[in-house]
């Protein structure tokens, strides 16, 4: 069935002079103004009356299969439900493990993602959890990436952090290598995503890497960069010389200055907001306060739905245009992971849309043509989801 969409202000994400989209299956087949269906084709016309078409949002970070397990078994956190990431205009998620990578397996998040797929949305996972020697599918990381589909990186690996397997500089070389390597062999970005905790050290082991071995800086993807202002600072002059930074969205807990709207404005307003930069949820994983003695004192879970929330935010309360704004859950997130036909609405990418009203909340979604959400209530629900 085609679709044409009509009358839109169409974010590319910049804002285009098309009004137009003409959807066929999966893909965008034309972008352009004055659109009409044939004749002879059977389909749906959808006029947005001048509301804005943006591409769907790439959520970078998601424990999808649940996360957790810090408190013991009754905290670890459950599976992701299609509905959670599609009713926040996610169309593409990219699946990982934390802590807990004994009772979670890889086999267990890759069969996840395969299920999210089946359901309508595109799915990547990341080899490994928080502990070095990592958890993989096959023997090595290199084999991973050279020979499972939807294997991009490796991640996510757990740094200055007391929860972490305190690796040393020399498994976190052989880590990166690898992931370097397996990239290339499978056609992938082979990033080393890395949890950054609280420590001292920081990123201090990444810059030890770069100063000793010839891995180049856009090999590591480090997230949770905006945890403290110290962790921040250096997240700035890792960015400055080349590296990419990841943002963690839903951190209300947080110091206003260091939550992703603020964030984003403050890198804005000194010119280094570029490609950068991204911005992930985290949804799903646990959020365990500790003190400053490393006892547990709370859990809550994520939810993937404050990744627009704070990125919306960041247009509504914090001065940035909408187009620079989208770029860190939509053409940064492609670039950096190397995601074909993601993050853009062109013809030939897959038709991955959303519209959002005047107030910019989420109205319609679609993901590989597919409408999830319509005038903000949903079409599809995953398998075992309860239709309200």
């Amino acid at each position: 069935m085609w679709k044409l969409i009509k009358n839109a202000k169409i974010y590319n994400p910049e804002l285009i002079e098309a009004t137009d989209v003409l959807i066929v299956g999966r893909s965008i087949a034309a972008v352009g103004r004055d659109f009409r269906l044939p004749d002879y084709v059977e389909g749906e016309v959808i006029d947005l009356q001048g509301l804005r078409l943006v591409p769907g949002f790439i959520d970078a970070h998601v424990h999808i299969c649940g996360g957790g397990g810090e408190a013991g078994p009754a905290s670890r956190t459950p599976e992701i439900q299609l509905s959670q990431l599609t009713r926040g205009g996610t169309t593409t998620v990219v699946g990982c493990l934390g802590t807990d990578s004994i009772t979670r397996s890889m086999a267990e998040l890759l069969v996840k993602a395969q299920a999210l797929e089946d359901e309508g949305i595109t799915t990547f996972v990341y080899s490994g959890a928080y502990q070095v020697p990592t958890r993989t599918l096959l023997p090595t990381l290199q084999e991973d990436l050279t020979l499972i589909e939807k294997v991009i990186g490796a991640g996510e690996i757990a740094i200055s952090d007391h929860r972490s397997a305190q690796p040393q500089i020399a498994e976190l070389e052989r880590l990166a290598a690898a992931a370097r390597v397996g990239g290339m062999l499978g056609g992938k970005a082979g990033v080393l995503h890395l949890h950054l905790g609280e420590g001292k050290r920081g990123l201090q082991p990444i810059w030890t890497i770069l100063e000793n071995t010839e891995i180049p800086i856009t090999q590591f993807m480090p997230t949770h960069i905006n945890r403290t202002h110290s962790l921040l600072e250096q997240g700035i002059q890792f960015l400055m010389s080349g590296g990419h930074i990841d943002l963690t969205a839903g951190c209300d807990d947080y110091p206003a200055e260091l939550q992703v709207p603020a964030v984003l404005a403050m890198l804005d307003h000194r010119h280094i907001l570029n490609d950068r930069v991204t911005v992930t949820s985290d949804g799903n994983g646990s959020m365990p306060q500790f003190n400053d003695a490393g006892v547990l004192i709370g859990m809550g879970v994520g939810s993937a739905e404050v990744l627009w929330r704070d990125v919306r935010e960041s247009v509504l309360n914090y001065g940035l245009t909408l187009e620079v704004a989208l770029r860190t859950i939509t053409s940064n997130v492609a670039k950096v992971l190397h995601l074909k036909n993601k993050g853009s609405i062109c013809v030939g990418y897959d038709a991955d849309l959303v519209a959002l009203d005047e107030a910019l909340q989420v109205q319609d979604v679609w993901a590989k043509g597919q409408c999830m959400v319509r005038n903000k209530q949903l079409k599809a629900w995953g398998t075992f989801e309860k239709r309200i």
